[in-house]
């Protein structure tokens, strides 16, 4: 008999070595230490994937309306559209996997449905969709996380958008609210023949998530050919008060105020200080903490600044170490830090936002939302 040869390929010798984790030298192959180097890499991609995103978002802002030709306009509004999106499918991805528990506040539902709207009317106009209002006044304020209950309805309005946006002609979408004993309802219902049911998978899972851990539900119902809607209860879970009226410093404009933007990304510096000059303010900058410390520490009176924007994730001396320094050298001044930041993994992160109480704007963030943070300080 001849004698037996036995051939062995690379590629089985070394899957064999993979499956016994023994794949030596710089190649060796380590499942949990891969899986771990992703995850810890995860955050970070986030990060710079919002900061991204806030850049896009921001100048088209801020384009639009120096724009007239409604062709422009309306390709600018795609872009914007488009770069929301991608953005909430980040937040709904990081929502899913950390499961958060609300962080409830004291607000007025009717107030966060007009903030959501305020975002999406120059689109839907664009698309010759009419928005119909009936918010009932005798809403009473409630205990819910506002960031979260808007998420929900940026869902379901995209749905409707969407129906609508795939029938002909012209379309329209219904948003209603009213008070049925002790819970509060919200009905957005629209028109279109289009798609019945875009919410689905992972929007409709994170929506129904928040829903639940606020103790409401949410159905929809579906009457064929003539669109769908949507119906979300949310418990009354304050004692009922009479709302408070609106001052002068929720109305007033930031014409004459002061502030200081910090953030590593110049793009982000430039687009933020460009709006709030548009604004009436007056803007210094600082792409690191050193810079902002040394302009704090060269200014004649520290209660110069109205505001001061702070990126949290930043090389050196991050804005949570910014945050410290003011508070022991210029404690006047930590009230009126407003932090942005795109790093909404990391766990730090999300434990020092929790852990004090000024605003924080996740990136990428509407420019009316700045302009909200700062007339709320």
């Amino acid at each position: 008999m001849g004698k037996q040869i036995s051939f062995v390929s690379e590629f089985d010798s070394t899957e064999a070595k993979k499956r016994e984790g023994q794949l030596g030298g710089e190649g060796q192959w380590r499942p949990e230490g891969e899986a771990f180097n992703v995850r810890n890499a995860l955050p970070e991609l986030i990060h710079k994937l919002n900061n991204s995103l806030a850049i896009v978002i921001g100048y088209a802002q801020l384009s639009l309306n120096r724009i007239i030709d409604p062709e422009v306009k309306k390709e600018l509004g795609e872009i914007i559209k488009e770069a929301q999106r991608a953005s909430q499918n980040v937040r709904d991805y990081v929502s899913l996997m950390k499961k958060e528990r609300p962080r409830r506040e004291i607000q007025d539902i009717n107030v966060l449905i007009e903030a959501v709207l305020e975002k999406k009317i120059t689109g839907l106009n664009s698309k010759n969709i009419n928005v119909v209002k009936q918010l009932s006044p005798n809403i009473p304020l409630t205990y819910l996380d506002p960031e979260q209950i808007q998420q929900v309805l940026l869902n379901l309005i995209n749905n409707a958008e969407k129906a609508v946006s795939e029938s002909p002609g012209f379309g329209e979408i219904q948003i209603k609210t009213r008070r049925i004993k002790d819970q509060i309802e919200i009905t957005i219902s629209h028109d279109g023949r289009g798609t019945q049911e875009i919410v689905t998978g992972q929007e409709l899972a994170i929506s129904n998530h928040i829903i639940a851990e606020h103790g409401g539900t949410m159905r929809q119902e579906n009457e064929w050919g003539k669109g769908a809607t949507f119906i979300v209860t949310l418990p009354i879970t304050v004692v009922e008060r009479k709302k408070r009226e609106k001052t002068e410093s929720d109305k007033r404009d930031l014409k004459g105020m002061k502030g200081l933007v910090i953030d590593d990304d110049h793009n982000i510096v430039n687009m933020t200080s460009m709006y709030l000059e548009e604004q009436g303010c007056e803007i210094s900058t600082a792409t690191d903490t050193k810079i902002a410390i040394s302009i704090l520490e060269a200014l004649s009176s520290i209660e110069e600044f109205d505001f001061i924007i702070c990126d949290i994730k930043m090389p050196e001396v991050s804005g949570i170490d910014f945050y410290e320094i003011v508070e022991k050298k210029w404690p006047i001044l930590k009230d009126r830090i407003i932090f942005s930041t795109g790093d909404i993994l990391g766990d730090p992160t999300r434990a020092f936002i929790n852990s004090v109480p000024n605003p924080c704007l996740e990136k990428p963030f509407h420019l009316t939302d700045l302009k909200e943070a700062i007339n709320k300080l």
